[in-house]
Formats: structure tokens, C-alpha cells, sequence
């Protein structure tokens, strides 16, 4: 008896690590880019008009949600705080830490719906398009109450308080990433948003054989999604996605990946046009890719590994002290197969770079961050031009609380379940919200309607580790951005406290059940 009682006591001892973080008591909003800080409490937001409505949103597996929510409209809150003309961010950060920086054009300027009929072709697969007909406006809120997967607000509740809720610019846009929950601090600023890369082909423009498959790539293929046409008319976020599934989740499903993002098929001749378009970050330059069917077998070169070139996609940068940045090195070969490239800095009291081209900014000056293939024979360069102050918002090298984070709670190694629909229905990923509190997981193997996912551009600012980097925030502290080889150990991790807490309860339960049936048998005997 004693030992069960204290294997019931472990079990108790753990949930505190799988309890959700706490709802924000209340909300800051700071930064250059308002005219007038403050503070509010919940009765402050409380006693504020209040907007309800219901809003239709797809996570990055891809998967459609309902939500309804009842809150304050964002746009009331900035002008309270007195928004400026200029501002150009706004990073949404939680109680747990995590945060999703945003453009203020695509929250604030760019119109935003509520698709009553999202869900036509498909209740669940977010890569079947519904109809965008009878589109309603929708308000941005920081939601009091709200209901996931529900258009009843009898079903609204506070738990996630506050949080950001804002509709779609189309049909297809995947917005559930950036639904972050539990947020305390609004930061408003001045700095200019960065632009996304451009798309890359897996084969360059020219004679192709007939039939050859063409595959879009970005450098994260998570929230930012690529855009195309092939009628060489230039692509808009209404136009199809290439990259639907996010990269976070292409281990989970490798063997319908290629029936998600569908490569295209080269049978006449077509132009490709792509863009990558994504939230925090302006929209990347429009490429074009030209092909033309008709090269036989015998008249294609020879492929090789070794590559022709080297390129980095940024030349020179100027950042501040504690800023990071992804470098992206961008070889000239056939396959592009070329791994191991070799990373230094000319000082690292300036700028220090890993073995995967992350570069943190350490120190003022001016410092040449070099990658150069094994062989010696190419190199590339970017200069790094570091400045005192404090560094501005970047988004993570994802996946949203805003990525590289689970918002919900279950395990989210479990693989969907085959439904109706073509694709599987993803799992309700609820793992501790002190973990991660974005509402963009997969969902566990529940009721066939059910849907979500989780998605990032998230940071903790109590983190540390070589995968992690640093990002900027104000004087008084460090945001850092998960990677998401840093995520998936951080899964692994609760997914093992998980197993353990349930293997703890069965085993308890199987304990006191044996006890139970021995003095059953000694009542006998002694009868």
C-alpha cells in the first residue's frame, strides 16, 4: 500500500510540468512606434467595447479550424496607445514567452475575412481550397472568451486569455500560426521589416524532358508559403500554394508529402512565376522560371554533385548588437546534394557564426562571415556591419507557439488518423502550454471535424543552447528563438513525461486492484 501511495504521489508531483501556462492578468503595450505606453488590467479590457465574432482559419499540416471569440479590437487598443504613423511591427508576446511579430500592414492595413464557406470541397484538408464567396470582414481581436473549433459562443471560455484572433487576406492563407495565446506584452515598432527570400526551382530554367517534375523550395518552407502561377500572370496570396504542408511536419508524413506539395509537372512549354508571402516580413521579390519540354535522354547532361558556384543570399547586412541571422548558402550544381560547407567569421568579437550559417552579432565593428565548400575550391561572402543598440524583432527559423512550438496538449509524435478526406486528420497537439502557447499543433486521432495545428514564429526568453539564437527585443531582456531540431527534442521531452505520468497511473491503478483482490482472498480464507 505504501508504495502505491507513493507511486500515486510521483503522479501527482508531475502534473505541475504538464499544467498550461498561466492566462496574462494583464497587457503592456510599449515601444517606439506608439505615442502613449501603458498598462491594462483584464477589468480594464473588460470594460472596453467588446466585438465578437466567428473566424475561419488553417494551420501549417494543413487542416481548417473554427474559431469564435469575443474580445477587444486591436485597432482600439494601438490607437489608445497613441500608434504612429511610422510603425511598421508589432511583436505579440505571451506569459510563457513565446512571441509572433507581425507586420503592421498585413494585420492593420491588409483586409481580413471570415470565409462562411471555407470548408466546401473539404471539411478538413486545408490544401483543398473551399469558396471564398460572401466573405464577411472581420476585426483583429485580443480575445477574452473564445471557442476553438466552434461557431457556438455558448462554447466560449476564458483559458486561453488573451488571444490574438484575426481572419484570413484569402480562402487558402494559413493563419492559425499566429493565433498566440496568453499574451501580456504588446511591442510597437519603428524598424523596417525584412523581405522573405525568393523561391528556388530544384532545376533551373531551359530544356527539360517532358515530364520532368519541378519543386519550389524557400529557405524555411513553414509560414512562408510560395505562391505560383504557370500561366505567367504574377502570383498574389490568392493564387495556389507549392509548399502547403510545413517542412515541421515532413517527417511525420513522408509518404503523402509529394501528394501535399505537388510538384509540377512540365508537359508544354510554361512559365512559372512564384513568391514567397509570410507574416513579419515583407513579400520576396517575384522569380520566373521558364521551361521547355523536348530534351531526350541521350541530350541530358550529366549530372554531378560537385557544385559549379557558391552564392550567400545576403551580401551585407547591418544589424545590432544581439541580433541573429540565417545565412543561406545557395550552390550551383545539378542537385544541389553538397553538404559540410565550412563557416568562419574575420572576428569574431564582432560576429560569430555556427556550422549552419547562423550568425550572431556580439560586439560593434565590422566583421566578413566566409562559407566555402570542403574542397576549397568556392567561397562566398557576406559583410556584417554591427552597431551599438538594441537589436529589432526577426522572425525564427521556425516553425509559431509561432513554430517551433506545441500550443495544445497531446502527444504530438502520434500520426494522424486516415479520415474521409485524402489527407490525414491531424492531431490536437495539447502539450504543455508552458511549453508553447500557439494554437497551430497537429491533433490527436479524435472526432473526424476536428482540426488544428500548431505553428510559430515563437521565441522563449528563458532558453539556452547552441540551437537556440538569440533574438532582439527591448533593454530589458533577450528573446530567443526555438529552431526546429530544437522543438522537435523539446516534443521528445514531453512526450516521455507524458508516457511517464500515464505509465505511472496505470501502474498505480494496477497496484491497488491487486490489493484489493489479496484482501478479497485473505477475507475468504479466513471464512
Amino acid at each position: 500500500m505504501g508504495f502505491a501511495l507513493l507511486l500515486l504521489s510521483i503522479s501527482f508531483n508531475l502534473l505541475p510540468l504538464l499544467s498550461p501556462a498561466e492566462a496574462a492578468s494583464g497587457l503592456e503595450i510599449t515601444g517606439d512606434g506608439v505615442a502613449n505606453p501603458l498598462s491594462l488590467t483584464l477589468s480594464d479590457l473588460q470594460e472596453m467595447e467588446q466585438y465578437q465574432h466567428v473566424y475561419s482559419t488553417i494551420n501549417t499540416w494543413p487542416s481548417k479550424k473554427l474559431y469564435v471569440a469575443q474580445g477587444v479590437k486591436l485597432k482600439d487598443l494601438l490607437a489608445l496607445a497613441g500608434l504612429k504613423e511610422n510603425a511598421q511591427l508589432i511583436v505579440f508576446t505571451s506569459s510563457d514567452g513565446y512571441s509572433v511579430t507581425l507586420t503592421v500592414k498585413e494585420l492593420l492595413k491588409d483586409k481580413r475575412y471570415y470565409f462562411p464557406y471555407f470548408q466546401d470541397n473539404s471539411v478538413n484538408d486545408g490544401t483543398i481550397p473551399g469558396s471564398p464567396r460572401d466573405a464577411v470582414e472581420v476585426q483583429p481581436i485580443l480575445a477574452l472568451l473564445s471557442a476553438e473549433s466552434s461557431k457556438n459562443p455558448a462554447d466560449m471560455n476564458d483559458m486561453d486569455a488573451l488571444l490574438l484572433v484575426c481572419g484570413q487576406r484569402a480562402v487558402s492563407e494559413q493563419t492559425n500560426s499566429i493565433f498566440l495565446k496568453y499574451i501580456s506584452k504588446i511591442e510597437v515598432l519603428t524598424s523596417k521589416p525584412s523581405k522573405w527570400d525568393a523561391p528556388r526551382a530544384n532545376i533551373g530554367s531551359g530544356k527539360v524532358a517532358e515530364g520532368t517534375l519541378i519543386e519550389l523550395s524557400n529557405k524555411r518552407n513553414d509560414t512562408d508559403k510560395i505562391y505560383y502561377t504557370t500561366d505567367g500572370s504574377t502570383p498574389t496570396i490568392n493564387s495556389p500554394i507549392f509548399n502547403w504542408s510545413a517542412s515541421r511536419w515532413w517527417s511525420q508524413r513522408p509518404d503523402s508529402l509529394n501528394e501535399i506539395n505537388k510538384p509540377i509537372e512540365i508537359k508544354k512549354d510554361t512559365i512559372i512565376k512564384a513568391i514567397t508571402i509570410g507574416p513579419g516580413k515583407e513579400d520576396s521579390d517575384v522569380v520566373t522560371f521558364t521551361y521547355q519540354p523536348g530534351l531526350k535522354d541521350e541530350d541530358a547532361p550529366v549530372k554531378s554533385a560537385s557544385p559549379s558556384g557558391l552564392s550567400l543570399d545576403e551580401k551585407l547586412v547591418n544589424l545590432k548588437i544581439d541580433s541573429v541571422i540565417e545565412l543561406t548558402a545557395i550552390l550551383d550544381s545539378d542537385n544541389n546534394t553538397e553538404q559540410g560547407l565550412i563557416w568562419s567569421s574575420s572576428d569574431t568579437r564582432v560576429a560569430a557564426v555556427d556550422n549552419h550559417g547562423w550568425v550572431t552579432v556580439v560586439g560593434q565593428g565590422t566583421a566578413t562571415i566566409t562559407a566555402k565548400t570542403k574542397d576549397g575550391r568556392f567561397t562566398a561572402s557576406c559583410m556584417v556591419n554591427a552597431s551599438a543598440g538594441v537589436s529589432s524583432p526577426s522572425l525564427p527559423p521556425q516553425s509559431s507557439n509561432s513554430e517551433s512550438q506545441v500550443g495544445t496538449q497531446q502527444n504530438p509524435e502520434v500520426l494522424p488518423v486516415p479520415q474521409d478526406d485524402p489527407l490525414y486528420q491531424p492531431e490536437k497537439e495539447r502539450i504543455a502550454a508552458s511549453v508553447d502557447s500557439s494554437s497551430d499543433t497537429p491533433e490527436p486521432p479524435i472526432a473526424a471535424t476536428t482540426d488544428a495545428n500548431w505553428e510559430y514564429l515563437a521565441k522563449k526568453d528563458d532558453t539556452a543552447g547552441t540551437d537556440i539564437a538569440v533574438q532582439p527585443q527591448d533593454p530589458g531582456g533577450q528573446i530567443y528563438e526555438l529552431k526546429v531540431d530544437t522543438v522537435a527534442l523539446q516534443l521528445q521531452m514531453e512526450t516521455k513525461i507524458w508516457s511517464i505520468y500515464i505509465l505511472l497511473v496505470y501502474l498505480s491503478l494496477f497496484i491497488f486492484g491487486a490489493i484489493n483482490k489479496y484482501i478479497e482472498y485473505t477475507k475468504e480464507v479466513a471464512g
